[in-house]
C-alpha cells in the first residue's frame, strides 16, 4: 500500500520485483486521507481544496503506471477520511495473501501509514511484510521468529514457514526469556524448535538479551548478527494502547527496519 506521496520509487520498484520473484499478481492500494478536524494537521492544512486530493491520487497513478512499465497491475484507490481509510484498507486487505508496505520514511503520511498497518493487521487476518528500501527477493533459506509463546507469535511462524523453502533454517529468538507453565514451558523455545524439526526445519533457539537496546533493537540485531532474511514477529501481543503508552516490540518496528519484517497478528 502507498500514499499520495512521491518518496516511494524505491518501494513501488521493490514491490515490482517481489511479485516477479513470486510471480504473483499485484494490486497497489494508493491510500488519499480527505482532510478532517482530527486529522487536519497531519494531513495537510484545513483550506485544501478535494480537487488537490483528486489530482494527487491521478498523479500517483500514472507514476505507477510509468513504474509498472508493461507489468500486469492493478491500481485501486481508498480515498476517504482517515477512519474509514483504515477500515477499507484491512477489508481490502482480506483478498490478498500478503500485504506490503515500505518503511515510514517512504510515506508523506506516516501516521496514516501506522494506523492502517495495524487496522489491517487486527482486522484483516492478513500478514503484513515490511520490506527495506532496495530489498532484493530470494528463497528464504534462513529466517527468524521472535517467539514469546503467545497465540500471535504462532501465527507468525505459520505465516513465515509460508515463506520458507523446504528444509530452511528457523532461529527461534527468545528474548529475556523465562520458564513459565502458561507459555514456554520449562526450557523456552524448546518445544517450538522440536515442533519445526518435525515439519523438517533446521530450527536453533537463540536466546536474545536487550541490555542495553531496546527489545525491538535486540531482536533486529540478533537476527541479522545470525544471518537471517527475514524476522517474523507477533504483533501487538499487548493491547495498542499499553504499546502507545509504554512503547513496545511492534510499534517500535513499524516504521520498518534493515531486514524484512513479517508481522501476524
Amino acid at each position: 500500500m502507498v500514499d499520495t506521496g512521491d518518496k516511494d520509487e524505491q518501494f513501488l520498484c521493490d514491490a515490482l520485483a517481489f511479485a516477479e520473484f513470486y510471480n504473483a499478481s499485484l494490486s497497489f492500494v494508493v491510500l488519499s486521507a480527505l482532510p478532517s478536524a482530527d486529522y487536519a494537521l497531519t494531513i495537510a492544512p484545513p483550506y485544501a481544496f478535494l480537487h488537490d486530493y483528486t489530482e494527487a491520487v491521478e498523479a500517483k497513478q500514472e507514476r505507477i503506471a510509468k513504474i509498472a512499465g508493461a507489468s500486469n497491475v492493478e491500481v485501486r484507490t481508498i480515498s476517504d477520511r482517515p477512519a474509514v481509510i483504515f477500515t477499507k484498507a484491512a477489508v481490502s486487505a482480506r483478498y490478498a495473501d500478503l500485504v506490503l508496505f515500505g518503511p515510514a520514511d517512504d510515506y508523506d503520511y506516516p501516521p496514516i501509514r501506522r494506523e492502517t498497518i495495524e487496522s489491517i493487521l487486527f482486522a484483516s487476518g492478513r500478514p503484513v511484510l515490511i520490506v527495506p528500501n532496495g530489498h532484493k527477493p530470494r528463497a528464504i533459506e534462513h529466517l527468524a521468529i521472535g517467539w514469546n509463546a503467545t497465540r500471535e507469535s504462532t501465527h507468525a511462524l505459520r505465516a513465515a514457514t509460508a515463506f520458507a523453502a523446504p528444509g530452511a533454517k528457523i532461529d527461534v529468538l527468545v528474548l529475556d526469556a523465562k520458564p513459565t507453565t502458561k507459555g514456554h514451558g520449562s526450557e523456552p523455545g524448546a518445544d517450538i524448535a522440536r515442533h519445526l524439526a518435525r515439519h523438517g526445519f533446521a530450527s536453533t533457539v537463540i536466546p536474545a538479551y536487550a541490555d542495553e537496546l531496546s527489545d525491538a533493537d535486540a531482536l533486529v540485531k540478533v537476527a541479522r548478527e545470525r544471518g537471517a532474511a527475514l524476522l517474523s514477529l507477533g504483533a501487538y501481543g499487548h493491547s495498542r494502547l499499553r504499546e502507545m503508552i509504554l512503547g513496545g516490540v511492534t510499534r517500535d518496528l513499524l516504521v520498518g527496519a534493515p531486514l524484512p519484517l513479517l508481522f501476524s497478528h
